[in-house]
């Protein structure tokens, strides 16, 4: 038996089986500060002055000079997220501080990185887990993570505020509706019960868990200038698939030395691999057949533990399929559609911010100011001539607007249409 394998079906008791904590994806103590084995100094010695080695366009002559570091002395799970965190960061820098992207990793990063990768059943680039779930810290030990102002990245690519800002916004949002987990598990059981009480307060905390992240989402703007972002941290969110354009045809050889390795095309980071947003869609049925399997595959890029619990709270999903059968109780039948509601008002949100941080400065000009950097210039102009023909990419490589519409328009669709008596 596979020692990742869980035994029970998704249920409050069995979360923790599948790597969900009070904080729901994120682990429930902040990710380690250092790996505490002073033989991967030299992978923390990088980390600590990354953004300064990309702004001088250093980062690939330190790399290059690192030795091949052994997993062997990795410990506990913290520590091997630690690790696949700060080689998906360094290997951003590698591969797109320019003036052109490179199309190698060479066996210092790519080995380690793709044993970490192995370990902890995501894959080797810079995901959702590797940028936002295994990547922040809280201010103070006692802070409320579900405040984005009690947090900030552990490591970015531009040292920016505005870098950390995007990423911990995710964060708050993740901790946020952590607690909305067990409750829709709860929602679950009472099904089999009939208990319609406890699933009219399942969907009503649904809603307002929406809500609640729906106004997280909406500060974006606060810290984080969407010239800044569009142009000087997105890139460093770019994978190597559907990347011909910015200099990576054949996508990125990963160089295990003595003339081992393969080319591989990856999605690049992208708010489509939350496990939580995809736990929304699964409690409440939503059926993303037009979305053209990327839902799917975004799984792939999740956490081993946490796509194999969106695959088996799909399996017992049965929310829907009861307010369907009772269509008759407008009480459950409204409480129902005003989550299906909710999510689909998120996805609005979700559609506006793109517009604000990605579509709007993709068709003005580079500023001047602040954005001078050749490397960050050439690769993010490069990624933006899709725009020119109306299908800029998201860093998931998805056409964005597109895609986020038809996703949108698929969670309205789950609505139940209540029997008039």
């Amino acid at each position: 038996m596979s020692p990742h394998k869980v035994e029970l079906l998704p249920s409050v008791d069995a979360l923790a089986q599948y790597g969900i904590s009070e904080n729901g994806f994120l682990p429930a103590e902040a990710p380690l500060e250092r790996l505490p084995h002073d033989y991967y100094s030299p992978w923390e010695r990088i980390i600590e002055e990354l953004p300064t080695l990309i702004e001088r366009q250093e980062i690939r002559a330190k790399v290059d000079e690192l030795p091949v570091l052994s997993i062997e002395q990795l410990g506990i799970e913290a520590e091997w997220r630690r690790a696949y965190s700060m080689l998906a960061v360094i290997a951003q820098g590698y591969i797109w501080t320019g003036p052109e992207p490179s199309e190698r990793l060479p066996p210092a990063i790519a080995i380690p990185f793709l044993q970490t990768s192995k370990h902890l059943e995501v894959y080797p680039i810079a995901t959702y887990a590797a940028l936002n779930l295994w990547n922040w810290k809280p201010l103070s030990p006692t802070a409320d993570i579900t405040y984005p102002d009690n947090l900030v990245a552990r490591h970015t690519a531009t040292g920016t505020d505005d870098e950390s800002w995007f990423l911990i916004i995710s964060d708050a949002m993740e901790a946020r509706a952590g607690p909305l987990i067990k409750t829709m598990l709860g929602a679950i059981e009472a099904v089999d019960h009939h208990d319609v009480p406890t699933i009219i307060h399942a969907l009503q905390y649904f809603k307002k868990s929406m809500d609640d992240i729906g106004m997280l989402l909406e500060r974006m703007d606060e810290r984080c200038n969407p010239q800044t972002f569009f142009h000087t941290i997105r890139p460093f969110l770019a994978g190597s698939m559907n990347m011909e354009a910015a200099g990576l045809p054949n996508g990125v050889f990963y160089d295990e030395g003595d003339g081992k390795g393969s080319w591989r095309k990856y999605r690049g980071g992208s708010n489509g691999q939350s496990s939580l947003l995809q736990f929304f869609d699964a409690v409440l049925s939503v059926n993303h057949a037009r979305s053209e399997g990327f839902h799917a595959e975004m799984r792939r890029y999740m956490p081993g533990p946490h796509a194999r619990f969106l695959d088996d709270v799909e399996a017992i999903a049965n929310i829907r399929a009861y307010v369907d059968t009772h269509q008759e109780d407008a009480l459950l039948v409204n409480a129902f559609n005003d989550a299906v509601a909710a999510l689909s008002g998120f996805r609005d949100k979700h559609i506006a911010l793109v517009t604000r941080f990605i579509i709007i400065p993709s068709r003005m000009p580079k500023p001047v100011k602040g954005v001078d950097r050749r490397d960050i210039a050439s690769a993010s102009t490069k990624m933006a001539l899709e725009a020119q023909t109306q299908e800029l990419r998201g860093t998931g490589g998805t056409k964005l607007i597109p895609f986020l519409r038809t996703s949108r328009d698929e969670t309205s669709e789950a609505q139940v249409a209540r029997t008039m008596s």
